[in-house]
C-alpha cells in the first residue's frame, strides 16, 4: 500500500462490454439486431478501502505504529481537506457502539501528532501505549477514520472518509474492511454487503449513479456466482457471473422484450440456448461467441421452421425446411443462402 489505495486507478478498467452484433439473416428475416450488454464492474473499479492510508512510503509500511508523538496540537490545527470536510459535515458525528467489557485499561489523550503528519485523538491502552478503544485519526491527505481501535489498528466498527470524499462505514479487522459494510462513492455509486480483507466477497448490492443495480454474489472484489443485474433502460440479466463477466447459465431480457436463456461465456451467448423475439420468432440451438453456430431450430411466427446447421449466425450446411402444413424438405445452405434442394 502507498499513500493511495492500489485500486484507485482501476477506474480506467471499468468494464463496458459489448455483446457483438448478431448477424442479420435477410432470407428468413432472422434479425436479432445489434445489442449491447454493459457489464459494469464492481464498485472496486473506482476505489475500495484497501486498508487505511499509509503514512510513510511503500518501502516503510505502517511505520507510524513505531513512531512517537512529536508534539500535542490543538483541535483547531487538525484539518481535513474541503471535500472530506464537507462530507463529514453532511454525515454528522460518528455514532459509536458501546465498548465491550474486555478488561483493558484505557486512558484518553487529546490530539497527538506523529512525525509522519498523522494526527490521532482518542483512547490508548495504558499498559502497551497503543491505540485501543474509541478514536479518530486524520491523514495529511485529509482522510479521516473514526471508530474502534485495537493494537494500533482499526478493529471493530468504524468509518473512513477518504480524502476524495468516498466513505466506507462498517466492520474492520486489522486495518481492513472485513465483515459487513457500506462503501459510498462521492458520485452516488454505492456497495453494501460483505467484505473479506478489503474486497467485496459474499453477498452484496451495488448501485450506480445512472440507476443500474446489481444484487448477488461477489468473490475477491468481483461479481462471481449468482446475481441479478438491472440496467436503467429496463434490461435485466438473471444468472451466473464469473470474475465480473456474465458466464455460465443465465437469462437476459432486453428492454424491447427480446430474451436469451442459456449458456454464456465472457459476456457472450456461448453454448446451448433459446432466443425469443416479441413477435414470436424463436431460435433454439447452439451459439459460439454470440452467433448461431452448430445445430439449431429457427421458428417463424407463422409456424415455419428451419432445422439444421448454422455458421457465423447464418444457415450453413444441411438442414430441413418445414412448412406450416408440416411438409418437410431437405436442402443445403451456404452462408445463409439455400444452394439446392436434396429431395
Amino acid at each position: 500500500m502507498g499513500n493511495t489505495c492500489n485500486c484507485i486507478d482501476s477506474k480506467k478498467d471499468k468494464a463496458e462490454v459489448n455483446i457483438s452484433s448478431i448477424q442479420n439473416d435477410a432470407e428468413y428475416n432472422n434479425n436479432e439486431e445489434q445489442v449491447e450488454v454493459r457489464s459494469k464492474g464492481a464498485v472496486s473499479n473506482a476505489k475500495v478501502p484497501c486498508g487505511l492510508p499509509v503514512e510513510q512510503s511503500e518501502s516503510q509500511p505502517n511505520t507510524f505504529l513505531e513512531s512517537v508523538p512529536v508534539n500535542n496540537q490543538s483541535a483547531d490545527d487538525i484539518t481535513m481537506n474541503e471535500v472530506s470536510l464537507s462530507v463529514l459535515k453532511k454525515l454528522g458525528p460518528y455514532k459509536y457502539e458501546a465498548i465491550p467489557d474486555d478488561g483493558v485499561r484505557r486512558i484518553e489523550k487529546d490530539w497527538v501528532v506523529f512525525s509522519s503528519g498523522i494526527k490521532y485523538k482518542g483512547q490508548w491502552n495504558s499498559l502497551h501505549n497503543t491505540k485501543d478503544g474509541k478514536g479518530v485519526q486524520v491523514w495529511p491527505d485529509g482522510s479521516q477514520y473514526e471508530g474502534f481501535w485495537k493494537n494500533d489498528k482499526a478493529n471493530g466498527k468504524g468509518r473512513l472518509i477518504h480524502g476524495d470524499g468516498d466513505v466506507y462505514e462498517g466492520d474492520w479487522v486489522e486495518d481492513k474492511a472485513h465483515g459487513h459494510g457500506t462503501y459510498q462513492h462521492l458520485d452516488g455509486g454505492c456497495y453494501e454487503g460483505q467484505w473479506v480483507e478489503d474486497k467485496q466477497s459474499g453477498s452484496g448490492k451495488e448501485t450506480w449513479p445512472d440507476g443500474a443495480i446489481y444484487e448477488g454474489k461477489y468473490m475477491d472484489g468481483k461479481k462471481h456466482g449468482y446475481g441479478v443485474f438491472k440496467w436503467v433502460d429496463g434490461s435485466v440479466y438473471n444468472g451466473n457471473f464469473k470474475q465480473n463477466n456474465i458466464e455460465g447459465e443465465g437469462s437476459y431480457t432486453w428492454s424491447d422484450k427480446r430474451n436469451y436463456t442459456g449458456s454464456w461465456k465472457a459476456n457472450k451467448m456461448h453454448g446451448s440456448g433459446v432466443f425469443q423475439w416479441p413477435d414470436g420468432r424463436r431460435y433454439e440451438g447452439q451459439y459460439v461467441e454470440d452467433k448461431k453456430e452448430g445445430k439449431g431450430v429457427f421458428t417463424w411466427p407463422d409456424g415455419r421452421k428451419y432445422d439444421g446447421g448454422w455458421k457465423n449466425g447464418k444457415q450453413h450446411g444441411f438442414g430441413y425446411y418445414i412448412a406450416v402444413d408440416g411438409q418437410k424438405r431437405q436442402g443445403k445452405w451456404e452462408d445463409g443462402t439455400r444452394t439446392e434442394w436434396l429431395d
